[in-house]
């Protein structure tokens, strides 16, 4: 362990004259610590999914003290294995919430930017304040290198081999990938059996002798399931394209499946029952639309 933290401060050339630099800085970043974190938080709160990761005021105020914590600590002038295994923990629960790298690595280069800052503004020898930034642009990579290697490590983990299992994943993908383009094309082909259904009621309209309700009920029928198709393939063409499982899609299907069940039963008296049934489930069906949507 101790030959690793030596071996990667010698890749970085992490001196004992950066430690020096490092704590003669120490009471000036002390002063600017609760400015950092203020800062930090009105750059990180700006990321798409920071509500995901700070999701109360309890997780926000945790996560302070412990961004503080670490802020502070990069200046203490210990680094040996108890500081390197501190930074590994962070490291590791970044990896543990499914925290994206870009995110580790844009947060990273506000740090770097804020210190800069603090040297720039604080110290009056331009000599000396690039001096001591080149020590704190150190210890900043030297953790940002530390976070890397959790996810690297994370990914490391294989069951028989990276080579197998690389080649499975990838044949599981083309495999799935020509699911989806079978699952499209059948949707194609549906959509133009509904299309010829369509118009097969629509000339029923004019063709059925006292029966014009049942004909045009029966061609807005045949429209929501063209609808229903078209909503099918903009779903799967916006998967295969990358996009997210669309769930309301299929609660819409189940919706209008229903209600052109309703259409249907209506011009039955005695199935009175039975729409009564179907308007439940529509209620029901769309109470869960409702809340997906804003849960969305």
């Amino acid at each position: 362990m101790m030959n690793s933290i030596e071996s990667l401060k010698a890749h970085y050339g992490f001196t004992n004259g950066d430690v020096r630099n490092l704590v003669s800085l120490k009471p000036l970043m002390e002063r600017h610590a609760d400015e950092f974190i203020g800062e930090f938080y009105n750059y990180v709160k700006h990321f798409e999914d920071a509500g995901k990761y700070l999701k109360n005021e309890e997780i926000i105020k945790r996560h302070k003290e412990a961004i503080k914590k670490w802020f502070v600590n990069l200046f203490s002038g210990e680094y040996g294995r108890k500081y390197f295994d501190e930074i590994e923990k962070v490291g590791m629960a970044h990896v543990k919430i499914n925290l994206p790298p870009h995110y580790v690595n844009a947060a990273i280069r506000f740090v770097h930017v804020f210190a800069q800052e603090i040297i720039t503004k604080e110290i009056k020898s331009t000599e000396e304040a690039a001096y001591l930034s080149r020590s704190v642009d150190k210890i900043i990579d030297i953790n940002l290198d530390v976070f890397t290697s959790s996810y690297i490590e994370e990914e490391k983990q294989f069951f028989l081999s990276q080579r197998l299992e690389s080649y499975l994943i990838q044949l599981a993908n083309r495999f799935t990938y020509g699911l989806n383009l079978i699952l499209v094309l059948g949707l194609v082909l549906l959509g133009v059996l509904v299309l010829g259904l369509f118009v097969y009621d629509l000339a029923h309209v004019f063709t059925a002798a006292g029966d014009i309700e049942k004909g045009l009920l029966s061609t807005l029928g045949s429209l929501l399931m063209l609808w229903v198709v078209i909503e099918l393939m903009d779903t799967e063409i916006a998967h295969l394209r990358g996009g997210k499982f669309a769930i309301k899609v299929f609660l819409s299907v189940a919706l209008v499946a229903i209600i052109r069940k309703i259409l249907v039963t209506s011009l039955h008296s005695e199935a009175m029952g039975a729409q009564i049934t179907l308007i439940a489930a529509v209620a029901v069906l769309g109470f869960l639309y409702w809340l997906i949507a804003k849960v969305e």
